[in-house]
């Protein structure tokens, strides 16, 4: 779970309109009242939520946006994984290979359990504001 990656789509609405990057973008938990347009619509999955909001906020930023607005976070659960490993398997010919004594014999078996724990989904909407000067 240490190396979680993060894994970011982005559809603009209107792929034909091109803005200029912005300096900086905010991170909202509701539509603003000011007026404003919707220009992409930005899902990201992976690590910890704050990896994906400030992944999203740095794709927003390239495509010209001045605000995000989180629309849905979802936490999912990943079950750890049985993987077969040969090393512990006394049918395995590799076993007493390079052991003087054979190795105390492990209460799983020849398979070892990798992985599980949580990973998360978010939605946000990469929005502009229509009452901004042009930059």
């Amino acid at each position: 779970a240490g190396c979680a990656t993060v894994a970011t789509e982005v559809v603009q609405y209107n792929p034909a309109v091109q803005y200029p990057p912005t300096p900086s973008v905010e991170v909202l938990l509701q539509k603003p009242t000011r007026p404003h347009m919707e220009i992409a619509l930005i899902e990201a999955s992976g690590g910890s939520e704050a990896e994906l909001l400030n992944t999203a906020r740095e794709k927003a930023r390239l495509l010209g946006a001045h605000a995000i607005v989180k629309l849905e976070t979802e936490r999912v659960y990943h079950e750890p994984v049985p993987i077969y490993d040969p090393w512990y398997d006394p049918f395995y010919f590799g076993y007493y290979r390079h052991r003087p004594f054979p190795p105390f014999p492990h209460p799983w078996g020849p398979y070892r359990y990798v992985g599980g724990g949580f990973s998360y989904l978010l939605k946000a909407s990469a929005i502009r504001y229509t009452d901004q000067p042009p930059a």
